[in-house]
Order: C-alpha cells, then structure tokens, then sequence
C-alpha cells in the first residue's frame, strides 16, 4: 500500500496522559510570517510567537492566521500532546522501523488555504521521539506518531524539534 502525499504539519491527536487536548491564546508577532493550522511556533521577544524554524518548538498553530497581523491565535502549548506529521519523501532513515523512538527536525513549507505543509525530515533522524501511526506503510510519505521534545515548557530530551 503506497500512503498518499498529504502534509498537513503537525495534527494534534491524543494526550499522553489521557486529558483533553486544550488550547490556549497566543499573540503573534507584529512581523510575523504566514502561519496555516498545524504549524510549529516558537516564542520570540517579549513572548510574542512567530513561525519555528529552528531548534527548540514552543506551541503549535490551532488556527491560520495572514502574514503580519500581529493577531491572537489559538495554539496547543502542552508538551503532553502527541501529533501525526507525514515524512517529506523515502530517501531518509525515518522511513524505516528501526527509526521509531528517534528524534528528527521538520521541513518548512508555506501552508496551502489555511493548513499548514511542514513534513518531517527523513535525513535528519538522530535519537530518541517518534512513534509510527496504524495503518500505514513505512516508507515514502508515511505518517509518524511525535512529541514535541524542546520545548520551552519542560527540559528537552534533544535538540532537535520532534
């Protein structure tokens, strides 16, 4: 079964310790770039959230917002959600099932009509944090379990983002 290519960044789906799955307001930044539904955030000065591109990921986008609007979005803070995010292509080691329980970065792309495109990097598997979703095939495009594993609100297990 070959899986469908279909990002949709990162989609909340349980919390690990069997609570409800909140969100909560978070302002953008004044500059802030375009931002879809599923997006990885990171607070920037003065505790304003921008678009991640890097390092540590702090909240992950409820709701799409335009470029520079500096508006209020809802977003998911908690560390304790678990989100499906599709890997960007086969040529990577986080296509196969020796990759679970690894950790890896994502792939910037620009959301399409609200929803966000970030995929995970095949290549940049290291150690320690995803998990495979049922009912997909590993390799080209499958679709990965992940914990947020830097964040700012608890101690990171790595460096990079999931």
């Amino acid at each position: 079964m070959a899986n469908r290519n279909s990002p949709m960044g990162l989609v909340a789906r349980y919390h690990r310790a069997g609570g409800c799955i909140r969100t909560e307001k978070v302002t953008l930044s004044a500059a802030n770039s375009i931002i879809g539904r599923g997006d990885p955030l990171v607070m920037v000065n003065d505790g304003l959230y921008d678009l991640w591109s890097s390092g540590r990921i702090d909240a992950v986008a409820a709701e799409p917002s335009a470029a520079s609007s500096g508006a209020s979005i809802q977003a998911y803070r908690d560390p304790m959600i678990v989100y499906s995010c599709q890997t960007d292509d086969g040529t990577g080691t986080g296509t196969v099932q020796t990759a679970i329980n690894l950790n890896a970065t994502l792939v910037a792309a620009a959301p399409s009509n609200g929803v966000s495109r970030f995929e995970i990097d095949e290549t940049s598997v290291d150690t320690t944090a995803t998990l495979p979703a049922p009912n997909n095939a590993l390799g080209e495009f499958n679709e990965l379990f992940v914990s947020l594993n830097n964040t700012g609100e608890m101690a990171g297990t790595g460096t990079l983002g999931i």
